[in-house]
């Protein structure tokens, strides 16, 4: 059969990343997990935290190979994440704290990171035409995890025990992502542009300013949305919210919001020469709900603003920066680039999480809220710095033509 971008590029990418994705959906099982196993809190926060610390780092070091071959990056997917799950499994239902972080934050996280690098790239090249489309296509799917698991979550943990839902999410995940690795398929990918045409060694972008810049304004933006995501549950329970339908239904709000963010933002990208301008509305308007939740802070309508406005854009920060990239560095070597900017997530994923809890547990909510603006104000000054003086002009000139 003809290979074509729908069966080999798009159901691939969709199959990958819904099955990645489900990190996210971490807020609606650790009450189960600290329920039937009684770890410590920080146990928990920790599971999620080094998920999205070894995703980070397994993409950045797992480019080269997802550059090389897609096939195989796949399949290490394939394995890493549904023994990740497993392992997460065994490890809550022996009530070994160690096995269960074992399971879920290192071994599963190094499968969603070459997970999440594999399909970019790929769809990227399949829609020459439409990179921003594509690369929030390839990304909306993580987000699209959410509106489907949440609530397949939900009727799971209300029919099977806590070890026993992980044990069912590693069997179905399996099947998707071998499904994948099975169809995903990705052409060869023509650099037009001479300046980007010569290929370049790492140390040859991370210790630029350029890099240097982007990364940071990049950490701080997924910071504060993790540090959201990761309490989402917490947070509406401190409301008095205690209905697992509407705490479900909320989340899932913020999902579908993520995947909208994710579409419509990188899709404007193909509208502009330059492709960065996304971000600075994934800084504004997370700084301007942040600071309306800090004020209204006694009002439930308040947060829910704050907590759906700052997860669309939060989605559009990730489906933009791949046309940033290779904006900037070209499509050679866009997925090692990706993978290197992606290390700013895994450091994130360590301090959003353990930061939001650390200040819940010991200040408020308002104190939150107000922090979290601060550190988006400060991402749009770097972003602002950052484009006035280390934007490759001649790649945007070259990507408008």
């Amino acid at each position: 059969m003809k290979k074509n971008k729908y069966v080999n590029g798009i159901l691939p990418t969709i199959l990958i990343n819904f099955s990645i994705g489900t990190v996210y959906s971490w807020t609606l099982l650790k009450d189960d997990i600290l329920a039937y196993t009684g770890f410590d809190i920080p146990i928990v926060e920790w599971c999620f935290s080094l998920a999205i610390f070894v995703l980070g780092m397994s993409a950045a070091f797992g480019g080269k190979i997802v550059e090389k071959n897609v096939k195989v990056a796949n399949f290490i997917t394939f394995v890493m994440v549904t023994l990740g799950w497993a392992v997460a499994g065994y490890g809550i239902q022996i009530k070994d704290p160690i096995v269960t972080i074992l399971g879920f934050g290192v071994i599963q996280g190094i499968g969603i990171g070459f997970g999440y690098l594999t399909p970019v790239k790929t769809l990227m090249v399949w829609m020459d035409k439409k990179k921003g489309f594509a690369a929030g296509l390839a990304i909306a799917g993580f987000a699209l995890a959410g509106i489907i698991a949440n609530p397949m979550i939900a009727f799971l943990l209300e029919r099977f025990a806590i070890y026993e839902v992980f044990y069912i999410l590693a069997a179905l995940f399996g099947v998707f992502i071998f499904a994948s690795f099975l169809l995903i398929h990705r052409p060869k990918a023509i650099e037009t542009r001479a300046e980007f045409q010569k290929t370049f060694k790492i140390r040859e972008i991370i210790f630029t300013k350029k890099f240097i810049m982007l990364w940071t304004a990049f950490f701080l933006m997924i910071a504060c949305g993790l540090a959201l995501i990761s309490q989402e549950r917490q947070v509406y329970t401190l409301f008095g919210v205690t209905s697992m339908a509407v705490i479900v239904f909320y989340c899932s709000v913020s999902a579908v919001l993520n995947l909208i963010g994710r579409l419509t933002m990188a899709s404007l990208q193909d509208k502009q020469k330059r492709k960065h301008l996304p971000f600075y509305f994934v800084t504004i308007f997370s700084l301007g709900v942040c600071f309306i939740a800090a004020f209204g802070v006694q009002l439930l309508p308040a947060t829910l603003l704050m907590m759906w406005v700052a997860n669309f854009f939060f989605g559009a920060a990730f489906s933009c920066l791949p046309n940033i990239l290779h904006q900037n560095y070209g499509f050679n070597q866009l997925a090692t680039v990706h993978g290197l900017l992606l290390s700013a997530w895994a450091v994130a994923g360590l301090a959003g999480n353990q930061f939001a809890a650390f200040v819940m547990a010991n200040y408020s909510l308002s104190t939150l809220y107000v922090w979290l603006g601060v550190f988006y104000a400060l991402a749009l000054v770097i972003l602002a710095v950052w484009s006035k003086t280390c934007l490759n002009k001649v790649s945007v000139e070259g990507e408008g033509a």
